[in-house]
Parts: C-alpha cells; sequence; structure tokens
C-alpha cells in the first residue's frame, strides 16, 4: 500500500449523510472498517468508558501520557523533536492497550499493535486485512469522530512541520480549540443521556425502550430533526391563525436538509 496516497485520499474522505445515518460498517479499503456505535453498545461498556475511548483518540500524545497514568516527555526519546502517539506507544505493550482498546470498540475487525513494524494491525479470523500507519492515525480517528456525531477537523501533524513559527501557531490554534470545546461541553442540557430521554419522549415513534437500538449518529440527528420541526409546527401554527406580514410561509421547512459538512 502506498502510504502516502493513502493519506492524501482519507484526508480528503468525507462521510456523505447516508454513509452517517447507515448502522453498517464503512468499510475503508487495506484500513479496515469504522463502526457507529449504537446506544445498547455504548451502554454495554458504560458511558464513561465510552467517554475515556473517545477522550484517548482525541488526546495529544503529552495528554495521552497523562491519561495512561504514564509520564512520558520528548527526553525520553532524544531523537524525536515532536511526540507523536506511536511514538508513545512504540515498544511500551502497557501504554498501547487504552489505544487499543478504544480502537476495538469503534472497528469491526481486530486491531493490534505491531512493535516490529511500529505500526496498528487490523486483522479478521487472524487475517492481516489492513494496517494504520503514524500517517494515516489522525485520519482513521477523524472518520471515527464523523461517525460519532464529534465535530472536528484533521489538524496538521506536528511532526511533518519544520518552521518553529508555523509549530507555534497550531500550538495556539489548538489551546483556543480546546478552551471552545470546553465552553460548548458545559451544557448538561446536551449530555448524552438527556438527549436520549427527551428524544424517547418526544418522538412518535422511538421510546425509552426501543431508542437503544439506534446509533449514536442517528440519535443526534433525530434530536436535531425533532427540534427543526418543533420550531416549524409552531411557526405553521402562527401563520395558521394570525397570517404572516410578508405572506411567505416555507411550507416545505419540515424536509430542509440539516445535515452540514465538516
Amino acid at each position: 500500500m502506498n502510504t502516502e496516497l493513502m493519506d492524501a485520499v482519507l484526508g480528503n474522505l468525507k462521510l456523505d449523510y447516508f454513509e452517517l445515518l447507515s448502522p453498517e460498517p464503512i468499510y475503508i479499503p487495506h484500513i479496515g472498517s469504522i463502526l457507529s456505535p449504537t446506544l445498547k453498545d455504548i451502554a454495554s461498556i458504560s458511558m464513561n468508558t465510552y467517554r475515556y475511548y473517545l477522550a484517548v483518540l482525541l488526546a495529544e500524545p503529552k495528554d495521552y501520557s497523562m491519561l495512561i497514568g504514564q509520564n512520558i516527555e520528548k527526553e525520553a526519546l532524544p531523537d524525536k523533536e515532536i511526540l507523536h502517539i506511536f511514538d508513545v506507544i512504540c515498544g511500551n505493550e502497557e501504554a498501547a492497550i487504552p489505544l487499543l482498546a478504544a480502537l476495538n470498540f469503534f472497528m469491526k475487525e481486530e486491531v493490534s499493535y505491531s512493535a516490529q513494524h511500529k505500526c496498528l494491525l487490523v486483522q479478521e479470523e487472524e487475517k492481516i486485512i489492513g494496517i494504520i500507519t503514524k500517517e494515516l492515525y489522525s485520519q482513521v480517528c477523524n472518520l471515527i469522530f464523523q461517525r460519532n456525531c464529534i465535530r472536528t477537523t484533521i489538524e496538521e501533524d506536528p511532526s511533518k512541520v519544520k518552521s518553529k513559527k508555523a509549530l507555534e501557531i497550531i500550538e495556539k490554534l489548538k489551546i483556543g480549540r480546546a478552551k471552545k470545546s470546553k465552553k460548548n461541553q458545559s451544557d448538561k442540557n446536551m449530555e448524552l443521556g438527556n438527549i436520549i430521554s427527551a428524544v424517547a419522549s418526544k418522538s412518535p415513534s422511538l421510546n425509552i425502550l426501543n431508542i437503544w437500538d439506534l446509533t449514536v449518529y442517528q440519535l443526534w440527528d433525530c434530536f436535531t430533526r425533532l427540534n427543526n420541526n418543533n420550531v416549524y409546527d409552531i411557526q405553521s401554527m402562527s401563520v395558521a391563525a394570525w397570517g404572516n406580514k410578508d405572506n411567505h410561509f416555507d411550507a416545505a421547512g419540515w424536509f430542509k436538509r440539516i445535515y452540514e459538512e465538516q
């Protein structure tokens, strides 16, 4: 496999709306199959574990070392100016365990780390069907984030940046994104458990018993659609009762596209 070619292809790969809604695994040639876990899958491992797995995949190398309880500094790898997750787990089976656990939850096939080849091996029935290299890792994570309805973008890999000034800019951008992300996550109304309860109560067909079969992406999509349609219903009743100043009402508003490409 041409790693540079795969890196370029995956770097531009945005799953379309149908693929994101689909409950089926998305197969990426030479890589493996990316899952969108169901609420039942998440419940089986606990919400805290699900959050931890996402945190592992979102983590920068220094944050990853904190997550696994190991203090791994650049000095430990004198030949590396910039640490990468693969540098942290290289030759350290214990450090690789959380990352492998996360990937094995979000991928259909079995993922293992090869210290010899310094890559992740993707196996199905003990046959290697794909590999994840250092160069492809962030793109694979991005596909997982898409399937889990996590808005993110592929950032420039610091290990590829030579300019110190460019590195400083990248670090400032990361700090800004982290602060914004933390602020957005502070709204308890948007916690997954509350969204499950709200959708199960509001939906005409879903309830607290059958909602667990939805994928996490389907749940967020249903929530957004219900919220939009609720606004539409209020507007339509208002227009029906009191009319509209500019004599215009978008009757097709209930099925307007809600998906926006990342």
